[in-house]
Order: structure tokens, then C-alpha cells, then sequence
């Protein structure tokens, strides 16, 4: 016997539900998905949901270790969807909405802005190299300063993140990094450039910390209530903007259907169409190999994926050990993923369940 689909259950967090069929998808397709899981030892998989024409179809929750919020440690839950889930660099994607948030409230004019204008009291780091860096080039990754986020673990005091965060001035740490590529040039993966996004976005909004403009800009208006965010210990008005989140995953995927909707949630605007379109749309290409993945935009990835003998288009905010929000907008279609692989190498990859199992029970 196949594993049967359940609906998830409306539970009074805006979420309307369906049945797979009720939205032109089938759902032996998705019972063998869960059986694929469910009959792979440690998976690591902790929660997938799948939302299709904004009405979530499949909620599934497995128990597993989470990272500890603030530590490296792991810690064992029992999740369910009122458990609250490390949500890595997702908060990447969330920092992103939230710059196109205070661009519309006019909190800063353009993503053009020198980062250096944001940063009076350290115009003494401001150098020929760091002074054409811009809120955009943060955001796209093509800063120029010098990130080693792969090189060693997170626990060696030659990783770029372990003296981020035991800096007594990250601000001073960050912007006095070398500049090693011109600012705009190449793609690198850099959490510091979030960081210093996050500060100014709290410093130009004048708020006390950058979790308040959150709460009150983008939390608030999709009912998320229940969430953690964690600051640096050496400097608690700084908001850990790349990676601190914790979130539940039905509110990761509130976030897919707001880009989705184009900025709307629940019939309410809440950032502009305009910003989800630029920060979805390549900012710059991706070089190497990332698999279905070949650009990044502002704080998001961009790939694509087989479907129906074709590729569709997708963007993704993706965490560490497995954190997921993919949104298809060709398919009106949002998944999300929380997951344990932050130590071990997960045996199941998320784009092939997608591939296999979940678009093609999307019927034509």
C-alpha cells in the first residue's frame, strides 16, 4: 500500500489547504515521494512542504537534530509545524525583502548607494578599492572583499565567519577586509556583505535593531508570529542578517507565496512588485559547477529544472544542512525544505525528489 496523502489542516495562520487533486496534481506521484523518504535511512529530512496555486497541498514533518539557535550544537526535535527551525541563510533571502522594503518606504534611495555613505564613523577604513562598493554588490555577492566562507569549518580561527563574529567591532571588521576583485567583477559567496546590508538597512530606517524593522515590515504583515533572530554577542545591536533565523516552515513557505504573488500576502501588499522582480532576475552569472543553478540576484539563486520536456525556471533561498524555499512561478508552485545535513552529507538531494516525484505529479 502506497503512502497516503493527508491534507494538512487549517489551523488559523492564513494558510488555506487542498487536496493534490483539487490543485492538478496526482497523488500517487507524492506517496511514493514520501515512501522514497521515509524508506532511506537517516534522511535528514525534517519537513517538506508543497504549495501549489496558494493552497498548501502536503505538510510532513520528521523528527532529527536541529542546530542549537546561537551555537554549533546539535540539538534533537521532535518536529512538528509549531517547532521553530534554524533556518541558515535563508535569512539571506528574508535580508533581500527587507532591503526592498526600506527602498519603498524610502529609507534609501537606490541599491546604488555607496556602502561607505551608510558609514560615517568608519570613513577612515574607506579606501580607493572599498569606495565603489555598493548596497547592490552586496547583495549580489560581487562585493570584491575578501571571504573564505568554505575553506575551514566555522570552529577555525582562520574561517572568515569565526573572526566575523569574535570581532569586538564586526562593522570594523568587515568593511576593513582586502577588496581581492573589483566590485561588480565575480561571483563569491560572502556572509560578511549581508551583515554590513542588514546594519545599514537598520541604520537608515532608524530602528533599534534590524529584527524590529523585520517584525514590524515583514513578520507582522504575513502573521509570523513565532520566530528567533539572533545579534552578535560583542555587538547586540547587529543582527546576525546572514544567517540567524529561525523560522516554522509553513512561514518559510509564506515567504515563497509572498514573492510569488508579487509582493502580496493575504490581498495586502507588503513589498513592491518591482523589487521581487529585480531581486529574483540575475544579477550575476554563476561560474563552476552548481549543478541546476546558474546565477545568483540579490540574496537569491536562480536555476532551472526538467519539466515536461522543457526547463522551468525556479529561484531558491537555500541554508546550510539543508534549508529550502524553492518557488516555480511558471507552476504557481512553492516548496520548502528544513533539514539536519549540517555535518553529515545528506543521502537524498532535494532538486532530484523534485525532479522525480513532485513536477511530474503536476498534470498538464
Amino acid at each position: 500500500p502506497s503512502r497516503e496523502i493527508q491534507r494538512p489542516p487549517e489551523t488559523g495562520d492564513e494558510w488555506q489547504t487542498a487536496s493534490p487533486e483539487d490543485v492538478g496534481m496526482t497523488s500517487p506521484s507524492l506517496s511514493r515521494l514520501l515512501e522514497r523518504i521515509e524508506n532511506t535511512d537517516d534522511h535528514l529530512i525534517h519537513s517538506m512542504i508543497i504549495v501549489k496555486d496558494g493552497m498548501m497541498v502536503l505538510e510532513e514533518y520528521w523528527p532529527g537534530n536541529d542546530l542549537a539557535t546561537g551555537s554549533l550544537v546539535l540539538e534533537f526535535k521532535d518536529f512538528d509545524r509549531n517547532t521553530l527551525h534554524y533556518v541558515a541563510s535563508v535569512s539571506k533571502s528574508i535580508t533581500s525583502l527587507l532591503t526592498g522594503i526600506a527602498l519603498e518606504h524610502g529609507h534609501i534611495s537606490s541599491v546604488e548607494e555607496s556602502v561607505f555613505s551608510h558609514y560615517p564613523d568608519y570613513q577612515g577604513l574607506e579606501t580607493e578599492s572599498n569606495a565603489p562598493i555598493s548596497l547592490r554588490h552586496l547583495l549580489s555577492f560581487s562585493s570584491g572583499f575578501y571571504w573564505n566562507e568554505f575553506a575551514y569549518g566555522f570552529d577555525d580561527p582562520r574561517d572568515s565567519h569565526y573572526q566575523m563574529f569574535r570581532s569586538e567591532d564586526p562593522i570594523a571588521h568587515l568593511l576593513g577586509r582586502p577588496v581581492v576583485t573589483p566590485p561588480g567583477a565575480e561571483f563569491n559567496y560572502n556572509s560578511g556583505d549581508t551583515n554590513l546590508l542588514g546594519e545599514v538597512i537598520r541604520r537608515a530606517s532608524q530602528t533599534p535593531t534590524f529584527v524590529a524593522f523585520a517584525e514590524a515590515n515583514l513578520f507582522e504583515p504575513l502573521g509570523i508570529e513565532d520566530y528567533i533572530w539572533t545579534r552578535f554577542g560583542s555587538a547586540p545591536q547587529l543582527t546576525f542578517a546572514s544567517g540567524g533565523a529561525s523560522l516554522r516552515p509553513r512561514d518559510m513557505a509564506k515567504l515563497g507565496i509572498l514573492c510569488l504573488n508579487g509582493g502580496i500576502w493575504n490581498g495586502d501588499r507588503v513589498v513592491s512588485t518591482e523589487w521581487i522582480q529585480e531581486s529574483t532576475a540575475m544579477a550575476i552569472p554563476l561560474q563552476g559547477n552548481y549543478g541546476t543553478l546558474y546565477g545568483y540576484g540579490y540574496n537569491w539563486w536562480l536555476g532551472r529544472s526538467p519539466f515536461g520536456g522543457q526547463q522551468v525556471e525556479y529561484y531558491r533561498a537555500m541554508g546550510w544542512g539543508g534549508q529550502d524555499v524553492f518557488v516555480f512561478p511558471e507552476l504557481d508552485l512553492v516548496i520548502a525544505f528544513t533539514a539536519g545535513g549540517y555535518y553529515d552529507i545528506p543521502p537524498l538531494n532535494v532538486n532530484d525528489l523534485i525532479e522525480d516525484y513532485i513536477l511530474p505529479s503536476i498534470r498538464d
